[in-house]
Formats: structure tokens, C-alpha cells, sequence
């Protein structure tokens, strides 16, 4: 007989979502903005700079903390709507 697996209420894998991406879009736009606006290098851009990554890295890391930011929007957004439905 097959086990069927419930899908659990993984609210912890969702808060890392929405902190992960909140962490990768400040450091990677803040650095690409402190790089622009100071030339200066901090965190993820640091970083980023000894590994001999171009400048717009910083961006892709941005963008990239971005998009776990819409996951996590749209997880949340399907989640309340099941909730509503009867």
C-alpha cells in the first residue's frame, strides 16, 4: 500500500524565505549602491570583488534575493487564499 505523504505547514521554511531574500536584496543593491555613490566595497560586493565577480554581480545578487521575495509573496498569497475557500 502506498504511504501517501501530507504536505506539512512548513511556516519555518517560509519565514527563511522571506529573510533570505530580504538579506540578499539589501546587500546585494546596497552594495552596488555604495559602490556607485562612494566607491567602497562592503559585504556581499566585498566579497564578490576578491572572487574577481564583475560589478553588476552585485545586482544578479539583488535581483536574485528579489525573486525569493516574490516566492515567498506568492506562497503566502496562495496559502491565505486557501484558507477563505469553504
Amino acid at each position: 500500500m502506498a504511504k501517501q505523504f501530507k504536505k506539512s505547514d512548513n511556516s519555518s521554511g517560509q519565514g527563511l524565505l522571506w529573510l533570505f531574500g530580504a538579506i540578499l536584496v539589501v546587500q546585494g543593491f546596497g552594495s552596488a549602491i555604495t559602490e556607485a555613490g562612494w566607491d567602497t566595497s562592503f559585504g556581499v560586493a566585498g566579497l564578490l570583488r576578491a572572487a574577481h565577480v564583475p560589478e553588476w554581480g552585485t545586482l544578479l545578487v539583488g535581483f536574485a534575493g528579489a525573486a525569493l521575495l516574490g516566492i515567498a509573496a506568492r506562497r503566502h498569497h496562495a496559502k491565505r487564499q486557501g484558507h477563505r475557500r469553504p
